[in-house]
């Protein structure tokens, strides 16, 4: 053996022997590295999406559409797993960094763009799809509504027009007023999952949507008598007569400032004659009827505390401004009263506490005091307290029940974080209200397949290996699972495709999501 092997015959005979053997021999010196694709993640998002049927949603939905269904799918996966523009999912994401399942046929830069025409055309139908598969896959009990507001701003200042009416000016609550934008509503279940959208102006106002939110949510979901739960920008006089007569309950935030009806169940829950009774986080509620209406007053130690803390912190700086600008009136260095006036508004504007100071403005002489009645208010009775209102009776719904239907809408609030942060929504680089709005749709979309993930984790109780007192998010376990790769090496003629090792992590949460991996242990050859 030493002298054939020395020869270099016994090599020879090996590879004479290759084309009888039953299995496939090759030269290790011969292997070379051909790249090693993400496969992991998109195989996990592609279970879901067709778990979902949004792959029967799109395919066929359109004449010479193309390989719509995949461009979909594409456009959804790129937002859960590394966010890029349409340009770059097509020329560095995909194949590059990660490798489509089988059945999905790459689609080109083009294919991309029309498919946010389809799916912004499609939402509406797309969206009942969802709602009815989510009730089936999920057990999903629509006994709660969530609805809240958020907007999206443009790298650009020029308004909109006629190709985009939509993008307009507005209150930005990104603070970015120096910015055009479009609204969108978003309703949730009270676990979080997103059933509908809606794109508004930019410059729409925060109330005047919910009575279109809610005719849209009984006309095409059928839903019977729930709670709509929503936040104090979106209550007016007439929208709680729409909830009404569209037989919805709510639960709503309250105005705390320049409302009477609020200062008098303050009052009354400061009065020592109620029944405070513990809730979750730490929490105390009571419960006054007012006007035949039931309110609900949550104290919270840690809000009064950061409450505290904030209005001195707020009072002491407009009150350093206030001094400064009446030395400046004294030392006759401002003496108009309309300059006077603006200068004093520019400071109270934006202070946070101008209600707490009453100011005296003449032509050279400026004064200011403090207003001992808001200053009570806000000392006394509103801090570390928030009020809601609800239609359900107790019967219905007991004190901590309520707090916790109205702490359900945190879930939009994460929703919009995820699809602001995670998905990446913005920045948006659409000048079409169509494309825009698709592009707004494939988020939201998105967030439904992130949503369900996370339902599927915390079901197994699969614990974030850093937290272990939280269920690992969807975020983590998808990046977990991206770190599983095709590994692809090329030896002579032949190919070989080799899927990484899973550690007991990734095979958890494979496990949790159902997908069957028990080919992946083996090697594949062409």
């Amino acid at each position: 053996m030493s002298e054939l092997r020395d020869s270099g015959q016994l090599d020879r005979i090996i590879g004479a022997l290759q084309q009888h053997a039953a299995d496939t021999w090759l030269p290790v010196g011969g292997l070379e590295a051909d790249g090693a694709p993400g496969f992991g993640a998109i195989t996990a998002v592609h279970a879901v999406f067709r778990e979902l049927g949004l792959d029967g949603c799109f395919t066929g939905a359109r004449k010479n559409s193309g390989h719509l269904a995949d461009s979909v799918f594409v456009l959804v996966a790129n937002r859960l797993i590394s966010p890029l523009s349409k340009r770059r999912t097509i020329l560095e994401w995909v194949d590059a960094d990660v490798q489509l399942p089988d059945d999905v046929t790459a689609p080109s830069l083009d294919q991309l763009y029309r498919a946010l025409d389809a799916v912004a055309d499609l939402k509406p139908t797309v969206e009942t799809h969802l709602y009815a598969r989510l009730i089936t896959l999920l057990g999903l009990e629509l006994r709660l509504c969530c609805y809240d507001l958020s907007s999206a701003y443009f790298e650009t200042a020029t308004p909109g027009g006629d190709r985009f009416p939509s993008r307009r000016f507005g209150y930005s609550r990104d603070k970015r007023s120096d910015r055009p934008q479009v609204m969108i509503g978003l309703l949730v279940t009270g676990d979080g999952i997103p059933i509908a959208h809606h794109v508004f102006p930019g410059n729409t106002n925060d109330a005047s949507t919910l009575p279109k939110v809610l005719t849209d949510l009984q006309q095409r979901f059928g839903v019977g008598r729930i709670a709509v739960v929503a936040d104090r920008g979106l209550i007016s006089a007439d929208n709680l007569a729409t909830v009404s007569e569209a037989g919805f309950d709510h639960v709503l935030a309250t105005k705390l400032h320049c409302d009477h009806d609020v200062e008098t169940v303050l009052e009354a829950a400061a009065a020592g004659d109620v029944d405070w009774i513990g809730v979750a986080g730490g929490r105390t509620a009571c419960e006054v009827t007012h006007d035949a209406r039931r309110y609900i007053v949550i104290d919270s130690p840690s809000r009064r505390r950061r409450d505290d803390i904030r209005r001195e912190q707020l009072l002491t700086r407009t009150e350093d401004a206030l001094i400064a600008l009446a030395s400046r009136v004294r030392t006759g260095k401002l003496k108009d009263a309309a300059k006077i006036g603006a200068a004093a508004d520019r400071i109270l504007r934006d202070s946070g506490v101008a209600r707490c100071f009453t100011t005296t403005i003449i032509a050279g002489q400026f004064t200011w005091r403090y207003n001992p009645e808001t200053l009570d208010y806000d000392e006394r009775l509103l801090a570390g307290r928030y009020v809601i209102t609800t239609s359900l009776t107790t019967d219905q719904a007991s004190t901590s029940e309520v707090v916790s239907h109205y702490q359900s809408l945190t879930n939009v609030e994460a929703r919009f974080r995820v699809m602001k942060d995670f998905l990446g929504l913005r920045p948006v680089f659409h000048w079409t209200e169509t494309r825009v709005r698709g592009h707004i749709a494939i988020c939201v979309l998105a967030a439904v397949i992130e949503a369900v993930i996370a339902n599927r984790l915390a079901a197994a109780d699969i614990r974030d290996p850093d937290l272990g007192d939280q269920t690992i998010s969807a975020r983590r376990a998808l990046a977990e699972l991206n770190r599983i790769r095709v590994h692809h090496l090329d030896a002579g003629d032949h190919h070989i495709q080799v899927i990484t090792r899973r550690n007991p992590l990734q095979t958890s949460i494979l496990t949790a999501l159902g997908i069957n991996t028990t080919t992946w242990d083996n090697a594949h050859l062409t």
